[in-house]
């Protein structure tokens, strides 16, 4: 098999599995025009929203909490580039492996462009990461945070005690316990794919802040990364009844000139008897190993390690 029919080869097995494993939510369809009231477009979402949530009073729990209980699904979210895909891409049309145009997710800085370090540009936005490696999810690992909040269905729990919030993900079987008794972060030597979730309420809006990061999750489908320096905050205020305002900051100065900032949407899941269901990536996987034939490697930080 010549280098074109092998690279062909791997663009449709990874295409099928992108298939099996996220279905249609994976490209979803475009977000109505409006959203909890506000425009479909990220930037102009975000200050909606905002503006929206200091008027909102929300739903609470039995203890008093707001009440962010129930299925969600992301709306203004792609998974090629959180950067957005313009129609210059070169894989927007491409026959094996299809992009699509589509925004980003960037609301600051303002450009919509990660601010990376010269050395970390080369490797994230279809860089060395996605040149070289396969994608941790595609090898069956986490989408990792903030990925997993825009992949598929998920549904937050909110247990009696007030102790935990706890955000389950339909995307291979992973869940987040997220503590909210103050309690300190693990020792740095501890590093999960996930990172250690610690909660807090400022007022509305639940406020995570992620640590212990490991470093060996992507953003997105090109390769966009953080490393095990990074520290995570996200912030999930309802709206209105049925919407969240999803945000996070991220930085990391071993890899960015500044901290950034990403925002969609997530839309409760309304349909009746609606439940999360197994996806199953392991059971049954052939395609890894030819993947592995073409010279990809699995990730494991290496573009990253020792800086």
């Amino acid at each position: 098999m010549n280098a074109e029919w092998r690279r062909a080869a791997l663009g449709l097995i990874v295409t099928l599995m992108a298939s099996a494993t996220i279905g249609d939510a994976q490209i979803p369809p475009p977000p109505p025009s409006s959203i909890g009231g506000c425009s479909n477009e990220v930037a102009s979402f975000h200050t909606c929203a905002l503006q929206k949530a200091r008027t909102f009073t929300p739903p609470r729990t039995q203890s008093g909490k707001p009440n962010l209980q129930g299925y969600w699904r992301s709306l203004l979210t792609q998974p090629f580039s959180i950067e957005g895909v313009k129609g210059d891409e070169p894989l927007v049309g491409d026959l094996v492996m299809p992009w699509e145009v589509a925004p980003g997710m960037i609301v600051d800085p303002p450009d919509g462009r990660i601010p990376y370090q010269p050395w970390a540009a080369a490797v994230g936005r279809r860089g060395v990461n996605f040149e070289k490696f396969i994608d941790p999810r595609t090898a069956c690992g986490p989408g990792g945070v903030p990925r997993l909040a825009l992949q598929d269905v998920n549904q937050i729990i909110q247990p009696t005690g007030d102790g935990h919030v706890v955000w389950l993900f339909e995307d291979h079987h992973i869940n987040r316990v997220i503590a909210m008794d103050g309690g300190p972060a693990p020792g740095p030597d501890i590093k999960l794919r996930v990172g250690h979730s610690r909660g807090r309420w400022d007022g509305n809006t639940l406020v995570v802040d992620v640590t212990n990061l490991n470093g060996f999750t992507w953003f997105d489908d090109s390769g966009n990364f953080y490393t095990d320096t990074a520290h995570l905050v996200e912030r999930l205020t309802l709206i209105d009844a049925d919407t969240i305002h999803y945000e996070v900051t991220v930085e990391d100065p071993r890899t960015y000139t500044r901290p950034w900032k990403l925002v969609w949407a997530l839309v409760r899941e309304k349909t009746p008897g609606f439940e999360l269901l197994e996806e199953a990536c392991w059971e049954g996987e052939r395609d890894l190993p030819l993947i592995r034939e073409q010279g990809f490697q699995y990730y494991f930080g290496e573009p990253w390690q020792g800086r």
